[in-house]
């Protein structure tokens, strides 16, 4: 009986000194089709002479876009804030050959997060933002929650990170 109490009050002490053990780990998809549809864009109206010789030595400013992600992403791997963050991709048709819905199907029944980025030719600084979804057999977009931000690589994925542990300010339910 001893035992068994002091069993329940070490793993209540636990629970209590480690809260985010007890939140779901937060599902990160990076939206390959819109990442590399908007590198191809940029790259089709670069606006300074470094963006215009980075599109041309790429060729194909998909590669940019794709580049961009893997920059991203192994940032985030290395990054302490993002301990607990699963990070997938959502492949474009058109560049990797298929799209893997079916492979992220128990991801997207989950609550998960969709990453959009929006690499800029020649430039250090780029765009980001992430929406909000909910689990379930049909994902919804919230209609509050999306988080928008600029930096370099690190900073992006120090800011993504941030806000998917929730280690950010809280967002109202409702906006004005």
């Amino acid at each position: 009986m001893l035992m068994t109490k002091r069993a329940l009050w070490i793993a209540a002490l636990i629970a209590m000194l480690t809260p985010e053990a007890a939140l779901a780990e937060p599902i990160v998809i990076i939206n390959s089709q819109h990442n590399l549809n908007y590198a191809s864009i940029t790259c089709s109206y670069p606006n300074n002479a470094k963006g215009i010789a980075e599109c041309k030595l790429f060729g194909d400013g998909r590669n940019l876009g794709r580049r961009f992600e893997n920059e991203v992403s192994s940032q985030m791997a290395t990054n302490t804030r993002c301990q607990g963050v699963h990070v997938f991709w959502l492949t474009d048709h058109d560049y990797d050959g298929k799209i893997n819905y079916d492979e992220l199907a128990d991801q997207m029944k989950q609550a998960h997060w969709e990453l959009f980025l929006e690499y800029q030719p020649g430039r250090t600084n780029h765009n980001w933002t992430l929406f909000p979804y909910t689990g379930g057999e049909v994902p919804k977009l919230l209609d509050s929650g999306t988080v928008s931000g600029e930096g370099t690589v690190s900073q992006i994925a120090d800011q993504i990170c941030i806000a998917v542990t929730k280690r950010g300010a809280k967002h109202p339910l409702k906006r004005p």
